[in-house]
């Protein structure tokens, strides 16, 4: 168990790490976020100033080589993901990769065979899986609620592709909103329906760009439909769309869960309280099931949906919190670069 804080370095200056990585790190009274990197030297030196970091780099080989960390935090676009964390994995360094973990399974299972032989901490940062709208429905399951799973459906919408902006919509780059959504949706599907046994996709580039954008040379996909089989015979679909427009609610999930006994179906957005409904075999009425307040810890309910699950990710043991109290005291990675690998696979064989 490690007794001194974890000295930790970040290798991003994107407005996620602004809102995510560098105020839950820093939220952790185990951790010290001692360095930063980014190519653009005054818009890092900006972000350290504000935030209170010391070291600024833009080369992540140095932020790796000279600031003595204990682990790295790599949230880059796709492309990077395999270079820098194999770096940081070669030089002695814990690694919290973002999702998805590579551009493709050989990367991803290099990441994974460096980093297991090593005996290092290995995260990838699958946001949702710790939302208590996940964590309540894998305790129904667990509880056998719906009896024998049949078949899972799950759908991923937002509307940030529709413009058909930045790297994650160039194919040259990153997977589209299968590799940026669907990355996501791919992970929980395997928490709830266990590992993928096959896959058919259908990807399509949807897009709308204003008449003085630049859109990339090989766009990506903006909507990729999924049809999945499970090795233990459940099957179903996944669809993630970064071309849906949904006003107020931000992003939305939802999720369909049907087995012998009953039908788990549940709504998450950003903004919205969350609905999960179940219906049971041989009864018309339809409950309405409410996340227990346990599962939100101490963060207060009376705050936006918003604000309250920032305040989640800030006070629970998730997200990079998770990543600090594993080195901290030596826990067993989770989600692993496995678990990356596996979502990688799946990934792959949806481009193919």
């Amino acid at each position: 168990m490690t007794t001194s804080n974890v000295r930790v370095g970040l290798i991003s200056t994107s407005w996620f790490a602004g809102m995510f990585h560098i105020p839950l790190t820093q939220s952790h009274e185990g951790a010290d976020l001692v360095s930063i990197c980014g190519r653009d030297k005054t818009n890092a030196d900006e972000i350290a100033a504000e935030h209170g970091i010391k070291n600024v780099h833009t080369d992540y080989r140095a932020l790796v080589d000279n600031d003595d960390l204990d682990a790295v935090i790599v949230a880059t676009p796709d492309d990077c993901h395999h270079e820098m964390a194999m770096y940081a994995l070669r030089a002695g360094k814990h690694v919290l990769c973002e999702k998805p973990m590579a551009s493709t399974v050989a990367e991803a299972k290099e990441m994974t065979d460096l980093a297991e032989h090593s005996g290092l901490v290995n995260m990838i940062n699958f946001t949702w899986r710790w939302m208590p709208f996940y964590t309540y429905i894998r305790e129904l399951l667990a509880e056998g609620t719906i009896g024998e799973l049949f078949y899972l459906n799950i759908a991923y919408s937002s509307s940030h592709g529709i413009e058909h902006q930045g790297w994650r919509f160039d194919a040259d780059r990153a997977a589209g909103v299968l590799g940026d959504l669907g990355s996501h949706v791919i992970h929980i599907a395997t928490l709830l329906a266990g590992d993928v046994s096959a896959v058919s996709a259908n990807l399509q580039s949807y897009s709308d760009p204003q008449t003085d954008q630049t859109v990339p040379d090989n766009p990506a996909n903006t909507s990729a439909a999924l049809l999945m089989e499970y090795a233990n015979g459940v099957h179903g679909t996944l669809h993630t769309s970064a071309a849906t427009n949904l006003g107020n609610r931000g992003q939305e999930q939802r999720v369909e869960i049907a087995g012998s006994q009953a039908t788990i179906t549940g709504v998450m957005d950003m903004f919205n309280p969350d609905r999960i409904l179940l219906s049971r075999r041989g009864e018309d009425e339809v409950e309405e099931l409410v996340v227990p307040e346990r599962l939100w810890g101490d963060v207060d309910r009376t705050a936006g949906k918003f604000d309250r699950t920032l305040e989640f990710y800030r006070k629970m043991s998730v997200g990079p919190r998770l990543f600090v109290d594993t080195v901290h005291q030596n826990l067993q990675s989770n989600p692993s670069f496995r678990d990356g690998l596996h979502v990688q696979k799946v990934v792959d064989a949806a481009l193919e």
